[in-house]
Protein backbone atom coordinates (compact mmCIF):
# COMPACT_ATOMS: atom_id res chain seq x y z
CA UNK A 1 0.00 0.00 0.00
CA UNK A 2 2.85 2.37 0.81
CA UNK A 3 4.40 2.26 -2.72
CA UNK A 4 1.08 3.34 -4.26
CA UNK A 5 0.88 6.34 -1.94
CA UNK A 6 4.48 7.25 -2.77
CA UNK A 7 3.82 7.03 -6.50
CA UNK A 8 0.66 9.11 -6.17
CA UNK A 9 2.51 11.69 -4.10
CA UNK A 10 5.31 11.87 -6.68
CA UNK A 11 2.80 12.26 -9.51
CA UNK A 12 0.99 14.99 -7.60
CA UNK A 13 4.27 16.82 -6.93
CA UNK A 14 5.30 16.54 -10.59
CA UNK A 15 1.93 17.91 -11.71
CA UNK A 16 2.11 20.78 -9.21
CA UNK A 17 5.65 21.62 -10.34
CA UNK A 18 4.60 21.63 -13.99
CA UNK A 19 1.64 23.92 -13.29
CA UNK A 20 3.85 26.25 -11.29
CA UNK A 21 6.41 26.38 -14.12
CA UNK A 22 3.74 27.20 -16.68
CA UNK A 23 2.38 29.96 -14.46
CA UNK A 24 5.89 31.38 -13.93
CA UNK A 25 6.57 31.38 -17.68
CA UNK A 26 3.28 33.17 -18.35
CA UNK A 27 4.27 35.86 -15.84
CA UNK A 28 7.61 36.73 -17.49
CA UNK A 29 7.85 40.44 -18.24
CA UNK A 30 7.64 41.43 -21.90
CA UNK A 31 10.82 42.27 -23.78
CA UNK A 32 11.94 45.93 -23.86
CA UNK A 33 10.79 46.20 -27.49
CA UNK A 34 7.36 44.86 -26.62
CA UNK A 35 7.15 47.19 -23.61
CA UNK A 36 8.00 50.12 -25.89
CA UNK A 37 5.34 49.09 -28.41
CA UNK A 38 2.75 48.67 -25.65
CA UNK A 39 3.60 52.10 -24.24
CA UNK A 40 3.25 53.62 -27.71
CA UNK A 41 -0.11 51.92 -28.21
CA UNK A 42 -1.37 53.16 -24.84
CA UNK A 43 -0.17 56.70 -25.51
CA UNK A 44 -1.73 56.79 -28.97
CA UNK A 45 -4.93 55.25 -27.66
CA UNK A 46 -5.24 58.03 -25.10
CA UNK A 47 -4.35 60.82 -27.54
CA UNK A 48 -6.76 59.58 -30.20
CA UNK A 49 -9.44 58.59 -27.68
CA UNK A 50 -9.82 55.19 -29.26
CA UNK A 51 -12.83 53.05 -28.54
CA UNK A 52 -12.09 49.56 -27.19
CA UNK A 53 -12.90 48.13 -30.64
CA UNK A 54 -10.54 50.57 -32.39
CA UNK A 55 -7.79 49.80 -29.90
CA UNK A 56 -8.26 46.07 -30.48
CA UNK A 57 -7.90 46.65 -34.24
CA UNK A 58 -4.87 48.94 -33.85
CA UNK A 59 -2.78 46.70 -31.60
CA UNK A 60 -1.77 44.10 -34.21
CA UNK A 61 -1.04 46.82 -36.79
CA UNK A 62 1.20 48.73 -34.40
CA UNK A 63 2.93 45.57 -33.15
CA UNK A 64 3.68 44.61 -36.75
CA UNK A 65 5.09 48.06 -37.46
CA UNK A 66 7.28 47.89 -34.34
CA UNK A 67 8.65 44.52 -35.42
CA UNK A 68 9.43 45.77 -38.94
CA UNK A 69 11.06 48.95 -37.63
CA UNK A 70 13.21 46.97 -35.21
CA UNK A 71 14.39 44.73 -38.03
CA UNK A 72 15.20 47.75 -40.20
CA UNK A 73 17.12 49.48 -37.41
CA UNK A 74 19.16 46.32 -36.83
CA UNK A 75 19.92 45.82 -40.52
CA UNK A 76 23.56 46.87 -40.92
CA UNK A 77 23.61 46.17 -44.66
CA UNK A 78 21.49 49.27 -45.37
CA UNK A 79 22.83 52.80 -45.49
CA UNK A 80 21.08 55.60 -43.57
CA UNK A 81 19.20 56.83 -46.64
CA UNK A 82 18.02 53.32 -47.54
CA UNK A 83 16.89 52.74 -43.96
CA UNK A 84 15.01 56.03 -43.93
CA UNK A 85 13.28 55.22 -47.21
CA UNK A 86 12.26 51.76 -46.02
CA UNK A 87 11.09 53.12 -42.68
CA UNK A 88 8.98 55.68 -44.50
CA UNK A 89 7.44 52.87 -46.56
CA UNK A 90 6.62 50.87 -43.41
CA UNK A 91 4.97 53.99 -41.98
CA UNK A 92 3.02 54.61 -45.18
CA UNK A 93 1.80 51.01 -45.19
CA UNK A 94 0.67 51.37 -41.59
CA UNK A 95 -1.12 54.64 -42.32
CA UNK A 96 -3.12 52.91 -45.05
CA UNK A 97 -4.16 50.14 -42.63
CA UNK A 98 -5.08 52.59 -39.87
CA UNK A 99 -7.12 55.08 -41.87
CA UNK A 100 -10.24 52.89 -42.23
CA UNK A 101 -10.25 52.23 -38.46
CA UNK A 102 -10.18 55.86 -37.36
CA UNK A 103 -12.76 58.59 -37.82
CA UNK A 104 -11.61 61.73 -39.72
CA UNK A 105 -10.70 63.70 -36.58
CA UNK A 106 -8.76 60.79 -35.11
CA UNK A 107 -6.93 60.22 -38.38
CA UNK A 108 -5.98 63.91 -38.60
CA UNK A 109 -4.55 63.71 -35.07
CA UNK A 110 -2.84 60.42 -35.96
CA UNK A 111 -1.14 62.10 -38.92
CA UNK A 112 0.06 64.94 -36.68
CA UNK A 113 1.56 62.44 -34.24
CA UNK A 114 3.23 60.55 -37.09
CA UNK A 115 4.68 63.77 -38.50
CA UNK A 116 6.18 64.61 -35.12
CA UNK A 117 7.73 61.13 -34.99
CA UNK A 118 9.16 61.58 -38.48
CA UNK A 119 10.69 64.94 -37.54
CA UNK A 120 12.27 63.41 -34.44
CA UNK A 121 13.75 60.63 -36.57
CA UNK A 122 15.13 63.13 -39.07
CA UNK A 123 16.74 65.09 -36.23
CA UNK A 124 18.32 61.90 -34.90
CA UNK A 125 19.73 61.11 -38.33
CA UNK A 126 21.12 64.63 -38.75
CA UNK A 127 22.81 64.52 -35.37
CA UNK A 128 24.33 61.12 -36.13
CA UNK A 129 22.45 59.28 -33.40
CA UNK A 130 21.53 55.66 -34.10
CA UNK A 131 17.94 55.12 -35.14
Amino acid sequence: MKPKKTILLLLFCALALQLFAQFAIAQEPPSPEKQEAIAKIEKMSAELQLTPQQKKQMIPIMMEEAKKMKALKANTSLGPLQKAMQMKQVGTDMDAKVQPILNPQQYQKFEQIREQERQQMIEKMRSGQPL
